[in-house]
């Protein structure tokens, strides 16, 4: 009854958006093919007058010895008063292989991206590292470390914002608890900067609840931090969110 009352609380209270990748993944976590896709749109008339739409999505494909891989995507477009409040694509696809134990693993990835309102026509970007899992206890959850590097494209949709090819770092730090065999919390947090100038850098921290609330449906509430230290021109550092989500998930649930 919780549950029911849980998801009714959100649904006529928070807009809901895209599926957010947060909980680190890991190999044998869920064998074989899984996913979760979701599809929303909150229409609002009065005070105020606004339409939000949005669909995301995560596939993942799991060998269950030595690598898994996934893609998540999200498209997301909003008007206020008949005015254009956002627009925003996202495309990530990563690919991680254990070394020498399960707790060592290296990732490659690419990424794809635009955001009319943070005058980002196109943000592209490939890079590597390694992971470490530090801590694994079944009563306080997981901790991983990790630290790589990777080259940016950035082609912004005004003139006065030059284009950008830079080459960053990337150090992050991701927590993840299950709570229950239907719920699971995470935590990241992600540093970014500019090699060769560290005054230009990013910021990103997230934090996930993720609940099942009817056989393969959920229902996932993020609250998101992030802070670009060297913007477009106009735009503000600081990004805050909270996002709600529904969806269904499919393949195995992790035991983890």
């Amino acid at each position: 009854m919780s549950k029911y009352l849980f998801l009714s609380f959100f649904l006529f209270s928070t807009s809901l958006f895209a599926v957010v990748q947060i909980a680190p993944n890991e190999v044998g976590l869920r064998p074989g093919f899984s996913g979760k896709v979701q599809l929303a749109i909150h229409t609002h008339r009065g005070n105020p007058d606004k339409d939000e739409y949005d669909v995301g999505g995560l596939f993942t494909y799991d060998n269950n010895r030595s690598y898994v891989t996934w893609i998540d995507f999200s498209y997301a477009y909003g008007q206020a008063a008949g005015v254009e409040n956002e627009n925003k694509a996202y495309a990530h696809y990563r690919f991680l292989h254990t070394l020498y134990s399960p707790s060592w693993n290296w990732e490659a990835y690419v990424q794809n991206q635009g955001d009319d309102f943070r005058n980002i026509q196109r943000r592209l970007l490939g890079g590597a590292g390694l992971r470490w899992r530090f801590y694994d206890s079944q009563a306080f959850g997981r901790i991983y470390f990790g630290l790589g590097g990777y080259y940016e494209y950035l082609n912004y949709t005004t003139d006065i914002d030059p284009r950008e090819r830079n080459v960053r770092m990337s150090s992050y730090l991701s927590y993840t608890k299950k709570l229950g065999t239907d719920a699971r919390l995470s935590i990241s947090s992600y540093f970014q900067p500019k090699m060769g100038n560290w005054d230009d850098h990013y910021v990103h921290h997230t934090a996930s609840l993720f609940i099942y609330i009817y056989g393969s449906l959920f229902i996932n509430v993020s609250l998101l931090h992030a802070y670009d230290n060297r913007p477009a021109i106009g735009i503000e550092k600081t990004d805050l969110q909270q996002i709600t989500s529904i969806g269904w998930k499919f393949g195995a649930k992790s035991d983890r």
